[in-house]
Order: structure tokens, then sequence, then C-alpha cells
């Protein structure tokens, strides 16, 4: 178990690396050289080194040493610890990059840049917020209003990079100003994407005169299911319907397991954000039991 452990907090610690250095990247190469308003710390970064001639990288090496206190205090130690990459691991990437000139106009076309910039941004953020990690600066108070408030983070972020915005438009064309919304624009959708990605799918919910045929070759092929009770708003007849979850690439198996039994069978199928637990985080095919007493806690259907 302990290796276990090791493994897994090595592949999370090596994913917010990653996660930072991409950010860094897309900031560095695509957004900064063409002038864009950006968001964070690296928008004051970039207001600073306007009017005084810093280095971006050295501004926010600053500023997230600060705002790495205060959410050391607020979020915990453990938390701390992930800060404590973002906060070091952000500005430094920076740094390399700032130097790395031949990488600063790998696009000709600005929109081109602004698109790359966002899409890049969104996933390094969002494998490094998935893991409940930082890249310091900014995302310090979003986090402590996503954990304390249960503000959305999206929402939480865009309204602070609103903020920062709107500081850098006495120093920014109009040009610039353009394409950094539409550069936030982009990173917000794909960093929202990237926190939820493969915890969403799908709730299915099936009526059917086969139900005890078709629940039990769910349950046979691993998805856990609900019967929940219901009544037929014609007829007035009471009727039970089958409630399954399952992930994106499961859905299909569902449908499929449904249609071969009944093909009559009516189903409503909702998206849903996230999903844990028995039969969704886990398949429960190996704790299938064809016989019913062998069920713990369970009863027959009606």
């Amino acid at each position: 178990m302990k290796n276990i452990l090791t493994k897994k907090n090595a592949f999370e610690f090596a994913q917010m690396v990653v996660g930072n250095a991409i950010c860094a990247f897309s900031v560095t190469c695509f957004a900064l050289p063409y002038n864009m308003v950006v968001s964070g710390m690296s928008g004051i970064g970039r207001i600073v080194n306007i009017l005084t001639g810093y280095s971006v990288s050295a501004v926010v090496a600053v500023l997230n040493i600060a705002l790495f206190i205060i959410g050391a205090l607020v979020l915990g130690k453990r938390f701390a610890a992930t800060i404590a990459l973002g906060t070091f691991a952000f500005p430094f990437f920076m740094g390399i990059f700032e130097q790395m000139t031949s990488l600063h106009h790998l696009v000709n076309e600005p929109m081109l840049a602004a698109i790359c910039a966002g899409v890049l941004d969104g996933i390094g953020l969002g494998l490094v917020l998935r893991l409940g990690g930082s890249t310091g600066g900014i995302d310090v108070p979003a986090m402590i209003m996503n954990r304390k408030l249960g503000w959305k983070l999206a929402t939480v972020m865009a309204g602070m990079d609103i903020a920062i915005f709107l500081m850098q438009i006495p120093v920014t064309e109009t040009e610039g100003i353009i394409l950094g919304i539409l550069y936030a624009l982009v990173y917000g959708v794909v960093m929202d994407r990237m926190i939820v990605l493969e915890q969403g799918g799908y709730q299915i919910m099936i009526w059917t005169e086969k139900i005890h045929e078709v629940n039990e070759e769910l349950l046979k092929i691993g998805f856990g299911t609900s019967i929940l009770r219901g009544l037929g708003g014609y007829l007035r007849e009471d009727r039970d319907i089958i409630l399954c979850a399952a992930s994106n690439r499961n859905f299909n198996k569902v449908k499929r397991a449904v249609m071969a039994i009944d093909k009559t069978a009516f189903m409503t199928i909702t998206s849903v954000s996230e999903v844990n637990g028995n039969g969704f985080t886990y398949m429960l095919a190996d704790e299938y039991r064809p016989d019913f007493e062998d069920r713990k806690d369970g009863r027959d259907l009606s």
C-alpha cells in the first residue's frame, strides 16, 4: 500500500509540475508576445513590466509568495504543499520561457495565438486544479472561495480576471484587449472541462415491462441500479423505474443491454457533470450474485 501511495503521489506531483509548465508556456509564448491582456498575477506582472521594465516572471514570483502565506493559513498544510509547488514552479517556468525568444512567435496570426493560449492555459490549469493544487497567485483566493463558500471556481476566477483586465486597459491597445478577452473565454471553458474530465457521465431512467430482466442484466454487466416507484400518468398504474448512472465511455453498454431485452423500453437520458460511487467509480460485475437471497440488504422487485 505504501508503494502504491508513493507512486500515486509522485504521479500527481508530476502532473502538477507539467500543468504549471503548460500554463507558463501559454502565457509567455502566446499571450504576452502579442500584447494581450492576461489573467491572474501575470496580468499584474504585465502592468508592472510595462511601467517599470521588471520581468513579468519576477513580479509574479514576489506576488505569489505573499499569496502563498495567505493560502497556507486558510487552506491548511496539505494544500500549502500544492500551493508551494505552483508558487515557485509557475514563475520559474515563465523565467525559462522568457529567455527562449525563438518560441515567442510560434504562430503569425494573433487570433490563433489567443486561441492557442486559451486552450493550453485551460489544460494546464485544469490539470493542476483537479488535484486540488494551484499555480499560485490569483488561484489561491479563487480556491478559498470555492472550498469555503461553494462558489463555482470558473465564475470566481472570471470575476477576478475581469478586474485585472480592467486594470490593464490603460496600457493596452484595443486589439490586445479583444484578443485577451477571447483568450480568457477559451481558457475558462477548457479549464472547467478539464476539472471534471472523466468524472461526468449520464443518468438514465428506464421504463420497461421487463424490469426484472433489465435490472438483472445491468447488475450482471457491472452497473449499479436503483428502483424508483412511479405512477403512470394516463392509466394511473403503478410502475417501477430503473435509475442508472454510466460514464461517457460506458453509456452505450447500458443502452445496448436494455434494447437487447426490450426494444420498446422507454429511456430518458440526462447529462451530469460528476458521478462517483458504486457502479460508476468502479464496476460491480465481480460482486454480482444471481441469487437474490445472497445479496446483502436486498429485496426482490415487485
